[in-house]
């Protein structure tokens, strides 16, 4: 059944960024966000603005994302804004968030 409801939560949405390496190879991060879904006119609204702007308001957490000593980086706003500054982040954030929204599962091979 399917509910209306005013505000969707949803932990742990798997992710994958893309880094570019030398010699034009990918390396892949898998990480998980936690994302508010907010409503068709919000999110019209929210995607004119900075990427700062839109993250701050629908992520809400996060794991598997390090710093550069290899240390789990803890979720708060001024270490989100650092990463909104990450285009490899913000890439991979926004499609998963896209995903998120439209109900398409991210699948992974075993």
């Amino acid at each position: 059944m399917f509910q209306l409801v005013k505000e969707r939560i949803v932990k742990k949405w798997p992710i994958t960024i893309a880094v570019p390496m030398d010699g034009g190879k990918v390396q892949t991060c898998d990480i998980t966000l936690d994302f508010k879904l907010v409503n068709s006119d919000e999110f019209r609204k929210l995607s004119t603005e900075s990427d700062s702007k839109l993250f701050s308001e629908v992520v809400l957490g996060w794991s598997g994302i390090h710093d550069e000593h290899d240390q789990p980086l803890p979720f708060t706003p001024d270490n989100l804004a650092a990463a909104c500054q990450n285009q490899h982040f913000t890439a991979g954030a926004l499609q998963g968030y896209m995903k998120a929204m439209s109900g398409v599962a991210s699948t992974k091979n075993s």
